[in-house]
């Protein structure tokens, strides 16, 4: 069971991703963490009218769900948004 500190990261994250979505309002999008942790914001070609979509990808794994990111990406993703985009 998810900690109360875990909950309130993936609430934060479910945030910075609806931030994401009235920016971006179009298309597929790809969060990437590299292996040094630094976070990338990826437009995925060929989906530029789409609904809005985001993955996440960490060390191989493509998650599509903000629940089953590993906090730790969350908190990165969450910095990196605050950073850009407020």
């Amino acid at each position: 069971m998810a900690q109360n500190s875990d909950i309130d990261i993936i609430n934060q994250a479910k945030s910075a991703a609806a931030l994401l979505m009235r920016h971006y309002r179009h298309g597929s999008y790809r969060i990437i963490r590299d292996p040094e942790g630094v976070i990338s914001l990826w437009a995925i070609e060929g989906s530029p009218n789409a609904s809005f979509t985001i993955s996440f990808v960490d060390k191989g794994r493509v998650y599509y769900r903000i629940d089953e990111v590993p906090v730790c990406f969350l908190k990165s993703f969450i910095e990196y948004v605050g950073k850009s985009f407020r």
